[in-house]
Order: C-alpha cells, then structure tokens, then sequence
C-alpha cells in the first residue's frame, strides 16, 4: 500500500532533494502531487504501462448503433447547492437546478455527506429537489455544495456511467432471452477508419459484430453494427484507468509499480528542483518501465479459424461410411 505522499517522498528521495526525517512542505508536496498526477495520465496513454482489463457490463438499445460514453463532471456550472438529510436520499432547497443535470449523474459534495457511488435517479425544478439512489449519511451544514457529473448514453450494471476509455479492446454481446440465452457473440473491435467504410450504418441484425471506438472528448463515441434488434446484455474491455493519486489516500498496485513510479517521477522532478539525473537513476528508471513493460505486453494474436476448414480426419474412423469425401 502506498500513498501519494510516499511516491512523492521516493521521487525526492532519488534526486537528494529530500532527507529522511526531514518534514514535507505542505506546498511543495502539493506541487510533486500534482506533477506525480500528470504523470500518471501520461502513463495511461501507454498501454505496456496498464497491468490489466477492466469489464464494463452494459446493454444494448434496441435500433440504436451510435453511442456516448463517458462521465465527465459537468460544465454549466458544474455542481448545485442544496440541503442534504441525514438518512434521507432527497437534496432539498436546490435553488436553480442546471439544464445539464440527468438521471445517473454521479454526485459527490464538498461536505462528504453524499455516499460513494451515489447517483441521480430523479429531479424536479418545481419542488426544488434532487432525489438519490443512496440516503445520505449525515445532514450538511447549510447549503452544501454538490458536484456531478454528465452521463453518457452507456450505463453500467451497477447503474453508474461507463468511464470513457481510452481505447475498447474486445467484447461480447450475451444473448438473454430465447433459446440461445446465455450464449455469447463475439465483435471484431475495428478502427473508426474503417467503420466509415460501411455505406449503410442502420442496417438491422440480431447483435452487432463489430464495433469502433471515436475518441471524441469529454464523451467518447461507440458506433456498432449491424444495429442491434434487442437489448441484449454487453460486455466491453478496456484498459483499467490509473486514477489519480491524493496525499494521504492509500493506493494498492501490483508488483513493480511503486518502484516504477517513483523513479520516472524522480525524472520530472528534476527540472523543478534543479537537479541533473544521474546515470544509476537513469539505468534504474529504465529498468523498472522495461520489466512493467515485459509484463503487461500481451501475446501475439493467434489466427482463429472456423473448426470446420481445418478437420482432421486423421484420427477420425468414420471416413469409412463416406470414403473421406463430405
């Protein structure tokens, strides 16, 4: 387990800005953080840096090919104030209520009274009121300030937002009513490129068999095809996210990544401290990306072919009935 404030103190610690025993600036341990964040959504970007898969499960809407995925925090303004009750999943007194405000919208608040994870699954201008999925867990002091968020068009299981990915792997569609339940069909991920090729993008079937991935921002956009005649369950694979480090907040990584971090972090540090990296700590910051690198690389892909082009029927008695010719 470690903290922000440990990376923080480690990347110091390679570059002799920092002693042990020494106490931590408040201000400069703000500014590492900061420099440690950006680097770690640098390092998203570098899919040999991300150590697993993250399954979003979801489902498909009937007729509907083109998607929006995401769950950036809103913009205009951003957050509302109101009075939340203890034990009570209704914000009261919510003066203006934004335009932008959907259901599952996620909502945190500035007093920590709203649960993690608590969602939007109903508002009226009119009585001045926001409902939540979760009762909150203590009353605020006055007004309290609340963020949410802007939801895409792609909700989770658990009824929150799918985050945007940086890149969509792989997935399935789960067939969940008939008699082929429980059946999974598996789509090609196909670049967006080549998506534009297809001349009639509304073309109707039982699930889609490819799909491509539109960076688009804040929301991403997920286009499908052929569009999807039932809504059948989804399961997407994307890269799991690093997030962003706080100072006290402990975080749990695998093998390898603390040491990783705190050596490329030593590296951006330099600059701001002055310092000149030195050639052991250059060696060992390569060494500690190569070696996640190594890891997390997966497999070359192997060719998939219908079971039937490549029978054998070398151990196959039968071909006495037919001779070998069917």
């Amino acid at each position: 387990m470690s903290t922000g404030q440990d990376l923080v103190t480690g990347g110091l610690l390679n570059i002799n800005a920092f002693s042990p025993g020494q106490p931590l600036s408040p201000q400069i341990a703000s500014q590492c953080l900061e420099v440690l964040n950006d680097l770690t959504e640098s390092l998203n970007n570098d899919q040999a840096f991300i150590y697993t898969q993250v399954e979003n499960i979801t489902q498909w809407t009937s007729g509907q090919y083109q998607y929006s995925v995401g769950n950036p925090v809103g913009s205009n303004p951003g957050f509302f104030l109101g009075n939340v009750t203890g034990g009570s999943p209704i914000i009261t007194g919510v003066v203006g209520i934004p335009a932008e405000l959907a259901v599952n919208a996620s909502l945190t608040d500035l007093q920590a009274a709203i649960p993690a994870n608590a969602i939007v699954i109903d508002f009226n201008a009119v009585a001045q009121t926001v409902t939540m999925n979760q009762n909150a867990l203590f009353s605020s002091s006055g007004l309290d300030n609340v963020t949410y968020t802007t939801p895409g068009q792609i909700i989770l299981s658990s009824g929150i937002a799918m985050a945007r990915p940086l890149r969509v792997n792989s997935g399935y569609t789960r067939v969940t009513g008939g008699s082929a339940s429980g059946l999974d069909y598996y789509f090609d991920v196909i670049s967006y490129e080549r998506y534009k090729e297809i001349g009639f993008k509304g073309v109707p079937g039982p699930w889609p068999y490819m799909l491509a991935f539109q960076p688009t921002y804040p929301l991403g956009t997920l286009w499908v095809y052929p569009a999807p005649a039932a809504s059948n369950q989804v399961h997407l694979f994307t890269d799991l996210i690093l997030e962003e480090f706080t100072l006290t907040g402990e975080v749990q990584l695998p093998q390898g990544y603390n040491r990783a971090l705190k050596k490329i972090l030593a590296l951006e540090l330099c600059p701001m401290f002055g310092k000149t990296p030195s050639p052991q700590l250059l060696m060992q910051a390569k060494e500690a990306r190569e070696l996640l690198g190594a890891q997390n690389t997966s497999p070359v892909v192997t060719l998939r072919y219908d079971s039937d082009l490549v029978y054998s029927r070398h151990t196959d008695a039968s071909w006495i009935m037919d001779g070998g010719f069917r």
